[in-house]
This record gives C-alpha cells, structure tokens and sequence, in this order.
C-alpha cells in the first residue's frame, strides 16, 4: 500500500509581510491613541499638582491673613546680612509648610541670618510638585544655556514650571511691553526707596503698586481677599510659565534661579501677553513679535492651553487664542472687569 504524503504547513512569505504590514498598520494607528493618553494623564497630574499649589496658597494666608508674596527682587541676595526671610524669597518657598515640606523651609530660614552656604542648599534642593511633568521632571541647572554661571548657582539650582501672575495696570494692545509694569522703576537695588518714589511712564508720574493676588513684598502692600474685588474666582493666581522646547533641561535667563527665586519671571510672569505653547528658541534675527518677551509669557507644554489656578482655589485651562484684554484683566485683582465665561 502506497503512504500518503505528510502535509507541510506554514506561512509564505507573502502572507508573512501581510501580518507584518498589518502589524504595522495597527502600530501606527495606536501609537497616537497612547501618547494622547499618556498625555492625558501627565496633563491631569500638572492640574492636580497646581490644585496642590493653590490650596496651599489659601492655607497660607488662612494662618497669615495675606497671600503669599512674591519677594522683593532677583536672586535674593545670597543671604545678605540684615536680610528679613520672606523679604527675599518668593511665594513658592513661603508655602512650604502647606505642601508638606517644612523641614526645607526652616534650612531656607538661614536667609534671614545672613548664612549664604544654607541659602544655596535651598536653591539645589528640588520640589517635584513644582515641576509639570509633560515638560520636565525634577531639573537642577549648574550653567544657564550660554554656559555661563548662573548667579549664586555653582552647586545647582532647582527649577520650577509655575508662576505667580502680575497683570499691567494700563494695557495698550497697540503697544505691548512687560515695561514698566512688572518692575515699576526698580529690577534689583534699594526696594524701599523705590517703593517711597515715583517712575515715568509716557510722561506720567506713578506710585509703585502691583495688581496681582501675589505681590512685589515692601513695593506693594500683600494682597487679601478684600483687596480682590473682581472676585476670588475670577481672578488667577498661578499658572505655567512658558519656556523654549529645547532649554528644558539647561535652563535659560528667565529660568535659572528656580523656585526660590524673589521677584524675577523665575516665578513671576505678566499677563500683558498674549500666553503660548513652547516653542524652540528662535534663530531669526529679528526675533519674532509674538515671541518678544517670551520669558515674560505664560504657557506650557500642553496643546491649545496652559493650566491656571485662580485665588479660590480652582484651576482650569485658559486657551493661547484668549482676548489680550480679557487675559490681562484676569490676572488684575480689581479693574472691576466683568469676565465672562472663556
């Protein structure tokens, strides 16, 4: 009796690289799908982390009766003899025991008596609800990107994605600068004669005073509750700070100090622009007008909006494409605006 010929079985080539294409095909239409989600996570990870921040905020002035401030000026000094802590520093170290982190802010307290070796174990010490994680996580800089030192920074400085919110007490869409409004006649030097003089703007004489819920400390008085007549929903607070896509992990004159900056656009930043998504450093020579300032504006990472926190507390999106006028009168406390939904 003739045996009957086992039967081979197997794939072709052919049908092989049809399961590799379709495999493929599959690949390409999910990646998108998961980095959407991934995306979306990190983005509900930055609003909760900022709802943290808010929170924080309001404990702080339920204890002192005031928000948090925003310090006098750039760099704080280094410890600077005679120095009062909290004079220097910026609202983001004045919230520490809110954020559970009291132990770091009594080392920062060494500000206040002039020790300059626990000033700078601050600024190197990172804070990870600082940092938004669809931009960056913990960052701790040496040298700013043009590789020169960074001031006070030779054993690091921790950075932060977040910034307190300063409005232009008189915007002119025609004519938009951070001047003089963000330093109202004084970028680093004697604040408290500053805060006694007077300084030109388009031959005008005005009084020092900053609009915001966070204020320049002795330029400004701190603001209360009272003081935001707009109403505490109404008005932002905090929010991203917009950075160059490829400065992340170096740094850049805007962001350099970190979260323990003072007055500086470290952890300050002006809502007399326009906010946008990161962008590289642009090359053109000229730069860009809707670049102009750029380490002034807020934005973030995230497509079509940038996370904000008001002074209730709430956080919500605020879109790249929102009215200059609207925006600016977001982030003043008191020009008796009536927003509307955005």
């Amino acid at each position: 009796m003739r045996s009957r010929p086992s039967q081979v079985t197997g794939f072709t080539l052919v049908e092989l690289l049809v399961v590799i294409a379709i495999i493929g095909i599959l690949v390409a239409l999910l990646l998108p799908a998961v980095q959407a989600a991934r995306e979306s996570a990190r983005r509900t990870t930055c609003v909760n982390q900022l709802k943290q921040i808010g929170l924080a905020s309001l404990n702080y002035e339920s204890v002192h009766g005031e928000f948090p401030n925003g310090g006098t000026e750039p760099w704080h000094d280094d410890g600077a003899d005679g120095a009062r802590f909290g004079a220097g520093y910026g609202w983001q170290v004045q919230i520490l025991p809110y954020v559970e982190n009291t132990a770091l802010q009594a080392i920062s307290k060494g500000y206040g008596a002039g020790d300059e070796a626990r000033d700078r174990a601050v600024r190197a010490t990172p804070v990870s609800l600082y940092n938004c994680p669809s931009r960056r996580g913990v960052t701790i800089v040496y040298e700013q990107s043009t590789g020169a030192p960074v001031n006070g920074c030779e054993e690091g400085c921790a950075l932060s994605d977040y910034a307190a919110a300063t409005p232009a007490n008189q915007l002119d869409p025609n004519r938009l600068s951070h001047e003089p409004w963000f330093w109202q006649g004084l970028t680093q030097g004697d604040v408290v004669a500053a805060s006694q003089s007077q300084f030109n703007y388009r031959g005008k004489k005005y009084s020092p005073d900053y609009l915001g819920v966070i204020t320049r400390k002795i330029m400004s008085r701190p603001s209360k509750p009272a003081h935001i007549t707009d109403g505490l929903s109404k008005t932002v607070m905090i929010g991203e700070k917009r950075l160059h896509t490829d400065l992340y992990e170096v740094g850049a004159p805007y962001d350099d100090i970190g979260w323990t900056d003072g007055w500086d656009f470290d952890t300050v930043r002006y809502t007399g622009y326009q906010p946008g998504p990161d962008v590289p450093e642009p090359q053109a020579n000229p730069i860009p007008a809707d670049l102009r300032g750029y380490g002034y504006h807020f934005g973030s990472a995230h497509t079509s909006a940038f996370n904000a926190c008001f002074a209730d507390g709430h956080v919500q999106p605020i879109q790249y494409d929102i009215d200059i006028l609207l925006f600016n009168a977001l982030g003043d406390r008191a020009d008796g605006t009536v927003t509307a939904a955005f």
